[in-house]
């Protein structure tokens, strides 16, 4: 009996994997064909960016609806920003476009996993609006303040899952701005959580930092802290002050700390050592 069962076994492995076999095949054809699209899309002798945007929306919807696809790495899409939540329930596709100096659009998908390797996809539209010091917003995937997601951090509370989202904004030649916002998923769709943010005073939507175009900064998940830490920005001279395109660090670091299901706001956090 044991060697019938050991023999009926080992015909449904190679079954098995001939019948994942054409999805796996079709993926990686979808991959190709996305990888040739990003390139000629970021080529400097490319002449109609439109043609092209609208081809790759149109490849990206298919492709990410093709069974498999949630499970799919898209490893060779090294030109746009691919993050995936710890609990694997949501996956964010990002990329952007230069229009011109100033003006810069961008462009995602948003995955959510269901039940049986299932997925829902959703596609975000960048409303094109100014972003610069709103921390009040009612943001849905539908009216979206276009951004780079670069880091999703996946907490929970009472039950409730949160997917913070650490975002960059190119916003124009003399600032960058660079954001935290927070995505739950209701009825296996994605939304804005409002709120979610205290700074000791109000609560807020998100956290929105915006600086010179000539100096960097990190704004990241720091495991040593358990908390996003950032640099403290100041005006390069008093006169600037308010004047966000002459902002930089000073050197010194705040965080947020998520506790009791908000992020909380801390000054001037000690990072030293603690990575």
């Amino acid at each position: 009996m044991a060697r019938f069962a050991f023999i009926f076994i080992s015909f449904l492995i190679p079954l098995s994997l001939s019948a994942q076999a054409p999805d796996y095949l079709e993926l990686v054809k979808a991959e190709t064909r996305l990888q040739v699209l990003f390139n000629q899309l970021y080529s400097d002798s490319l002449s109609d960016k439109e043609l092209y945007l609208d081809t790759i929306r149109r490849e990206f919807t298919e492709s990410l609806s093709m069974q498999g696809a949630m499970d799919f790495p898209w490893s060779r899409l090294d030109k746009i920003g691919i993050i995936t939540s710890a609990d694997q329930r949501l996956r964010i596709f990002t990329w952007h476009i230069e229009d011109d100096y100033d003006n810069f659009r961008y462009f995602g998908f948003i995955q959510v996993g269901m039940k049986k390797g299932k997925s829902k996809l959703y596609e975000l539209k960048d409303n094109g609006k100014p972003q610069r010091g709103i921390m009040k917003l009612d943001q849905s995937t539908e009216d979206w303040y276009g951004k780079l997601y670069y880091q999703v951090l996946t907490n929970q509370y009472k039950r409730k899952t949160y997917y913070t989202l650490l975002g960059m904004d190119f916003n124009n030649g003399r600032s960058t701005i660079k954001c935290v916002e927070v995505m739950a998923i209701q009825r296996n769709a994605p939304q804005f959580v409002r709120s979610l943010f205290f700074n000791g005073r109000d609560k807020v939507d998100r956290l929105v930092l915006e600086y010179s175009d000539q100096v960097a900064i990190s704004v990241r998940y720091n495991q040593g802290a358990d908390m996003i830490t950032f640099d403290h920005l100041v005006p390069f001279h008093p006169i600037y002050e308010n004047n966000y395109e002459f902002y930089g660090p000073d050197g010194s670091y705040d965080g947020l700390e998520f506790s009791g299901g908000w992020w909380n706001y801390r000054e001037d956090i000690d990072v030293r050592n603690l990575d």
